[in-house]
Order: structure tokens, then sequence, then C-alpha cells
């Protein structure tokens, strides 16, 4: 297992998926060994939303929300967040994103190594999101990780997995254990954590 003495890691999201399957391979511990959550661990993102939080020091991450009844969670409209697994108490949600806001802001100025794992499925803005995270780092180290699932990242600055995902079945329903335990999930998973793991110090 990682030791969290030696390096972070942190996601970006844009959904689920880093946190997951890195916690569930050990890759990155577990919220009962002590792991902090941060703000883009377990919702649903772009990567336009993720740099504009860090450009304005989240200061407008909780404006616009509206909770939609059919789907049973919150968004910051225009859909540019999606809570996907928090609570319908807005005062709760709130409460629990400040916090892991807190932590992401502490981990900034921690001077370990971070990395930072995204998983992409649009073109998105991959550069000004690694200009503002070198902003924040200062002199401190880390790295950009991109999963790249449609072959459409290039960036020279950042690491890239180019990894397409296994079937569109699995794209739907990557959560199930009958989808992540399946030979294709297993495969998936893997090159995702074997990626990851060629960046860590030991």
């Amino acid at each position: 297992m990682l030791n969290k003495k030696k390096i972070q890691i942190i996601s970006l999201g844009q959904n689920c998926i880093p946190r997951t399957i890195l916690t569930r391979h050990g890759i990155k511990p577990r919220k009962i060994w002590g792991e902090l959550t941060y703000p883009f661990d377990l919702a649903i993102f772009g990567t336009i939303e993720i740099t504009k939080c860090l450009k304005t020091d989240f200061n407008e991450f909780f404006f616009d929300l509206n909770y939609k009844n059919d789907k049973k969670y919150w968004v910051k409209d225009p859909n540019c967040i999606q809570f996907v697994h928090d609570s319908n108490n807005k005062k709760e949600l709130i409460k629990n994103y400040t916090k892991r806001i807190e932590n992401f802001k502490k981990e900034m100025k921690n001077p370990l190594p971070i990395l930072f794992v995204q998983l992409l499925e649009e073109d998105e803005d991959v550069k000004n999101l690694y200009n503002e995270l070198l902003r924040l780092r200062e002199d401190r180290p880390f790295k950009l990780l991109i999963i790249d699932t449609q072959d459409i990242v290039t960036f020279e600055k950042a690491e890239i997995l180019k990894l397409p995902f296994p079937s569109v079945e699995y794209r739907n329903n990557w959560w199930k254990k009958e989808f992540y335990n399946s030979k294709e999930g297993k495969i998936f998973e893997k090159n995702i954590c074997d990626f990851c793991k060629r960046f860590m110090v030991t």
C-alpha cells in the first residue's frame, strides 16, 4: 500500500472513478483509515468548472444550487456540478463541501508530492487546469495524471493514459459489482492502478 507520508493522491473527477478505483485497490487509503475527502472526489464535474473553482478560490462554489426532484440530488446550474452522492439537505451539503474544500486548500500547502488524477470523456481545457495547479502548488511538486477514455487529450505537461471504457455497458454501470468484478472490469481498473503506480514514491 502507498505510504501516505511520501505522496498524496487527489482526484480531480470528472466523476467518482479515480477516487473509487484507487481506493478499492489500496492505492489510495480509505476514509476509515483517516484519509481525507476532497471536493472533486464524489461528484460530477467538468474541467472548466474545476478550473474556475481553483481560480476563484471556491468563492462561487455554492452559487446557483438547485435540487432536481427527478434525480434526487443537487446540481450547480447550468449542470456544472452534479452532487450525486450527497444529502438532499442543502445545509448538510454545504457543511460537507466546506470541509472538503478546506482539506483541499490545506493539501495545496503540503510540501510532499501530489498526484492529481482525472478521468476525461470529453476534450477539456487541461492546459488552464494545469496552470492553476501550478499556481497553487508554487514550487511544491505535483503531477497531473489524465485517464483519457476517448483518445482526445494532448498536453505535454500531463501524464496521459489512453484507456477507452471496455464497453458502453461497463461505462454506464462501472460501480456495480458484477461489472467491476468482470474480466473486462478488472483489466480496466488494473490499467488505471498500474498507470498511477508508475508515478508513486516508494
